[in-house]
């Protein structure tokens, strides 16, 4: 199921009509995607993975980390490091910079 299609096209402040247009595919079938068990083929769960700059895993409910970081490359990370990851992501901006400082001071040592 496409778990994060809704917040995606919402967060952008696309209707279903232009995301069905953009994936040349009828309004409906955006509907269903979004509120039933009707999954997409893997080409179209790629396009809309493109469409929105996110990994089909993040698309699809798999992970929580949207995009795939040109620093990590093909590094896999442990649970633990996505759960902290997560978490960090929902801290406001100016706590995210103390963090930040924090953890340059704790290992520039």
């Amino acid at each position: 199921m496409v778990k994060n299609l809704r917040l995606l096209r919402e967060e952008r402040g696309f209707s279903q009509q232009r995301l069905a247009e953009m994936l040349d595919i009828s309004q409906q079938s955006v509907f269903k995607y979004e509120k039933t068990s009707n999954e997409p083929d893997i080409s179209t769960l790629i396009k809309i993975a493109g469409i929105f700059g996110v990994t089909v895993d993040y698309l699809i409910g798999n992970s929580e980390i949207r995009e795939k970081n040109a620093k990590l490359g093909t590094a896999i990370l442990t649970e633990r490091e996505i759960a902290h990851i997560s978490r960090w992501r929902r801290l406001p901006e100016d706590v995210q910079a103390k963090m930040d400082a924090l953890i340059e001071s704790i290992t520039k040592a």
